[in-house]
């Protein structure tokens, strides 16, 4: 199969099987409530005066992050799992095997495991350089800065290049296929760098704009997903990046005033 004609995202979504569609969706959904039933300790995990950040609440706090980008982002890469599923079922371009459900496995894991782990980086950098508010004084401006700068990328050429490899599933898994469980972890692997090399300033905007609220969730959520999903006939990226320099302008002059 040639890439150019390869499903697109939406087309294997709808391929996908009910038993398929019904375990992301309970994951999806489980995720979401650990994500909402921990908030308090996820917040206080951030605040040093209340949980000294050693070894244990660090691994939570890892744990509690890799949970919460299986809920943000679940839901965007399954067309990126479904079609590396489907290609564990071919033979000389036949699907006679069976689907390789431990390799999905290996493949999808280390996806969230590297999200959790950029938000944990992300999240003690942004702490220490004093950015997760309440913001006072010249850094009344940090949630416009941030807004801009996010807005900014969506028009770059490092968005374009990581966007296109996450939003043509089949064309990234017949690109970058590797044989083997190693050969999956290292594709999951290689998918999440993409990702996060997509959508990295989405994740800022929700950690100082969005304070990690339930809320900003949701609207990054589903600005991943439209990105990855929507129609190529709509420059879906470019729409957002407008959204955001205006939210932006607004929130800068609110600060000014």
């Amino acid at each position: 199969m040639a890439t150019s004609e390869a499903p697109t995202a939406p087309t294997l979504l709808r391929q996908a099987s009910v038993p398929v569609a019904v375990l992301v969706g309970l994951v999806t959904v489980l995720a979401w409530y650990v994500t909402w039933s921990t908030a308090d300790l996820s917040m206080a995990l951030m605040d040093p005066m209340m949980t000294p950040m050693g070894p244990s609440s660090l691994a939570t706090f890892f744990v509690l992050l890799v949970v919460m980008m299986v809920a943000m982002m679940l839901p965007s890469a399954l067309p990126m799992i479904l079609a590396y599923r489907g290609l564990t079922r071919l033979e000389k371009g036949e699907p006679v095997r069976r689907a390789d459900t431990l390799g999905t496995v290996l493949f999808v894991l280390p996806y969230f495991l590297v999200w959790g782990g950029f938000s944990v980086v992300a999240l003690l950098g942004l702490m220490a350089l004093g950015l997760l508010g309440p913001f006072t004084g010249a850094l009344a401006f940090a949630p416009a800065v941030v807004f801009l700068a996010a807005g900014a990328y969506q028009f770059t050429r490092p968005k374009e290049v990581c966007l296109s490899h996450c939003e043509s599933p089949m064309g990234f898994v017949m690109h970058h296929w590797r044989a083997g469980r190693s050969g999956a972890a290292g594709m999951g692997t290689r998918h999440a760098l993409y990702c996060i090399g997509c959508c990295w300033l989405f994740m800022i905007v929700l950690f100082v704009v969005g304070a990690m609220s339930l809320v900003w969730m949701g609207i990054v959520a589903v600005f991943i997903f439209m990105e990855k999903v929507g129609s190529g006939r709509f420059p879906v990226a470019r729409a957002i990046g407008v959204l955001l320099l205006i939210l932006g302008g607004i929130v800068a002059v609110g600060a000014a005033l």
